[in-house]
């Protein structure tokens, strides 16, 4: 294997929102990408035309010509497309799911490939496909010495930072990059929904909310836990939390053990910020939790 990925030939499969951002990243910041496949023509040779000295080849034509081979394609077809490429010794394989064991890569391995992970902890949903979505983030990295490496240096070469991954946590890893970024979508959206139950509708519930999601993204980036949290849970506020459990019972049945839920999980950050008695904490504690046993949802 080469001493960096610097010094080798580099080709893509898959040319989808991830694989066409990474790629010209990796080609911004010094990599040379010389060939490209995906499941279609067109998506390959659009990628291949904004990269110099880059084409759109067939799978088989990628793993022939590059030293280093990055799978970007869906999860579900990773093990398929690895399986149907014949790969040779010393060459790179790397795959870049979030939640995908290295196992998936076997195939390579036996035909003496060495397999590695690379994920970038980033949504790609709406990327214009710039560079610069891929600086100042963590990349999650999995594999064997040299090549883990080799992939930590390409992080920081990317401007971000490696995370060292072990195969047992990775699971963990792809739930809390999930809770983080779709769950957390789709609280907005249903706190959006809630407006439909008063009048105003989700529209304007969603424009009148993310100004105080984005106020509240700065203030945990700026002060981190406990301090960004506010709210009647800080306060001990039990009447107010109270009047929201009954308020949803009423209106939002759905959204009500969502609620409890959450505000249990947020009185032990409550707590640490000082402002919540052992008493209090009490109370609020078994509010939530006859919320929940009364919606049946408590386990």
């Amino acid at each position: 294997m080469n001493a960096d990925l610097r010094s080798g030939s580099i080709g893509f499969v898959g040319a989808g929102a991830l694989g066409s951002t990474l790629a010209r990243a990796m080609q911004h910041a010094g990599h040379h990408l010389t060939s490209v496949a995906s499941r279609t023509t067109t998506s390959a040779e659009r990628l291949a035309s904004s990269i110099d000295g880059c084409e759109a080849v067939t799978v088989q034509d990628v793993a022939d010509r590059c030293g280093v081979v990055f799978l970007t394609v869906p999860d579900s077809a990773i093990l398929d497309v690895a399986s149907a490429t014949q790969w040779r010794s010393g060459q790179v394989v790397i795959h870049c799911s979030g939640a995908s064991p290295l196992s998936i890569l076997d195939s390579a391995n036996r035909g003496g490939a060495l397999i590695g992970a690379f994920h970038p902890l980033q949504t790609f949903g709406g990327s214009d496909g710039s560079p610069n979505i891929m600086r100042d983030i963590a990349y999650a990295v999995e594999a064997e010495s040299p090549l883990r490496e080799e992939l930590e240096t390409l992080a920081n070469d990317l401007g971000g930072w490696p995370i060292a991954l072990a195969a047992e946590d990775r699971i963990l890893y792809h739930a809390s990059a999930i809770a983080a970024c779709g769950l957390l979508a789709t609280l907005v959206k249903l706190s959006a929904d809630l407006w439909s139950d008063f009048g105003q509708g989700s529209d304007a519930g969603l424009r009148s909310l993310l100004p105080l999601v984005r106020s509240t993204l700065d203030g945990i980036e700026r002060r981190g836990f406990p301090e960004v949290l506010t709210g009647p849970m800080v306060r001990g506020d039990v009447a107010t939390m109270q009047s929201h459990i009954n308020a949803l019972a009423a209106r939002a049945p759905a959204f009500q053990p969502i609620y409890s839920h959450l505000a249990l999980a947020s009185l032990p950050i409550a707590r640490d910020k000082g402002g919540l008695s052992a008493k209090e904490e009490q109370q609020l504690r078994e509010l939530l939790t006859n919320s929940l046993q009364t919606t049946g949802n408590e386990k």
